[in-house]
């Protein structure tokens, strides 16, 4: 009886209390880790897969807003100013001269260039790739070359990249002024819809008019 009077009584209650515990960090730890850090294979990889997309698409829309946006080329141009682009066109005097009748260099010279056919500065040895693609350098032409020449003609000898869109209508302005005759600016698209407008309430008068005067003979 005096070994039981030792005895503690809340032992077993602390044995419990002991493996009730482990039990806890056995079970509860990997739950309470996945809570605070965002483990495990299903909820952590596919909440940041979710994401990580999410962002894409946004980018996607917003890149596809920007490509639909047609450039305005003629009003762009209307605006641009000539001196900022023979200022821009310097970067282009290593390989070019601009006055009537200069010299030849690494690129042809570029004396009324706008509205001359591709390829046809006497003297000057082209790349196949600019004979091939010949036609005449149109303002519009030219802006694609401008933007990304390899791109635009594939084997060009020219390497040159004007991307943005405020510089190369600043050039393009530039290079159009070099000549007696200068062509005119494409017209703005405004103008070009206005005028189309216009065309075809004409030609709807016109077939009004003449449904008009078949009806009458009809009649008669």
């Amino acid at each position: 009886m005096a070994g039981d009077s030792n005895k503690d009584p809340l032992l077993s209650n602390k044995i419990a209390g002991a493996v009730l515990a482990a039990l806890l960090l056995v079970f509860g730890l990997p739950q309470l880790t996945a809570a605070i850090f965002g483990g495990g294979h299903d909820s952590g990889h596919s909440e940041e897969l979710h994401l990580a997309y999410c962002c894409v698409e946004l980018a996607t829309e917003a890149a596809g807003e920007i490509e639909e946006k047609p450039m305005d080329l003629g009003a762009m141009m209307a605006e641009a100013s000539m001196p900022s682009g023979e200022r821009r066109s310097a970067l282009c005097k290593s390989c070019h001269t601009f006055e009537e009748g200069g010299a030849n260099g690494t690129g042809p010279n570029l004396w009324d260039v706008v509205g001359r056919g591709v390829g046809t500065v006497p003297g000057f040895n082209y790349t196949t790739a600019l004979k091939e693609f010949g036609g005449v350098w149109s303002y519009e032409r030219l802006n694609e070359y401008l933007k990304d020449s390899q791109g635009y003609v594939p084997g060009t000898a020219m390497v040159q990249r004007f991307p943005r869109d405020s510089q190369r209508v600043e050039i393009l302005a530039y290079l159009g002024s070099l000549s007696d005759n200068p062509v005119a600016f494409p017209e703005p698209i405004a103008a070009i819809a206005e005028a189309d407008a216009g065309e075809a309430e004409e030609e709807t008068a016109v077939v009004e008019e003449a449904a008009g005067e078949v009806t009458e003979v009809l009649e008669e």
